[in-house]
């Protein structure tokens, strides 16, 4: 009987303690309002669909071949435009950070995203993902010749364990 008792005990101190670390769902939703979290989303979808679109050029699609590439990534963009909306993530999201923020944090940023440096932050922001982006895709334009090299160097190398093994 004492053990339950002490196991209650531990419980209920605890509760308090774990419910000081936490945030509100509340105020989780204001910071998103304030970050304008949804309209980053629109943003970082419409560059990751500017980004595909660039890959014409990183795979030599040819004049002949540009329809049917388009085709495809607009298919690409509209099962991006369905499955990766804002409406879809703002729950999770919300779960993530009163996992990760106090209500203390939260509060603090949205005091932050209030002020004038915050408001200047949040409509830069897209500004710098956009840029960002561009960057990414210079990067991954050199980048990715290299890696198809080691992938097909890679499954070379597995055939030819395969054959051996036969």
């Amino acid at each position: 009987m004492k053990i339950y008792s002490l196991a209650l005990l531990l419980i209920l101190t605890s509760i308090p303690s774990y419910a000081n670390n936490t945030s509100s769902r509340a105020s989780v939703e204001k910071l998103m309002e304030l970050t304008e979290v949804s309209k980053m989303m629109d943003a970082m979808q419409h560059q990751v669909n500017n980004m595909f679109r660039g890959m014409s050029q990183q795979l030599g699609i040819s004049e002949k071949e540009k329809p049917k590439f388009n085709k495809y990534m607009n298919k690409v963009s509209e099962l991006m435009s369905e499955y990766m909306k804002w409406s879809t993530f703002k729950e999770p999201m919300i779960d993530i950070y009163t996992k990760h923020f106090s209500e203390k944090e939260v509060q603090g940023l949205i005091e932050f995203y209030q002020s004038d440096i915050g408001k200047s932050m949040t409509k830069k922001m897209p500004l710098v993902m956009q840029d960002s982006m561009v960057v990414s895709q210079t990067l991954m334009k050199d980048l990715m010749p290299k890696i198809q090299k080691l992938a097909m160097d890679m499954k070379s190398e597995i055939q030819q364990s395969r054959a051996s093994a036969d």
